[in-house]
């Protein structure tokens, strides 16, 4: 039962670091747009997905080079990955 559950922890985990990156990618077309009302709800819905994912160390680098990428477009300057 207990290797089901972090069978399902570690795939949902994966589903949702996958989508928090695709919402960081919109935040970024958002920003493109212009539209910084819009980029900024986006980029928090990224980071309440984020703060629930347990990132692994192959899925850390890339999310936090994609915030990175994401911040400088937002022109934030806050730390915003949380230890796994």
């Amino acid at each position: 039962m207990r290797k089901a559950l972090a069978r399902l922890r570690a795939k949902t985990d994966r589903e949702l670091c996958i989508l928090a990156g695709k919402q960081l990618e919109r935040t970024l077309r958002f920003v493109e747009a212009g539209n910084r009302e819009e980029a900024m709800a986006s980029y928090e819905a990224a980071q309440r997905l984020l703060t629930v994912t347990q990132l692994t160390t192959l899925n850390r680098e890339p999310m936090e080079q994609l915030l990175a990428r994401t911040e400088a477009a937002l022109e934030l300057d806050k730390p915003t990955v949380a230890a796994a």
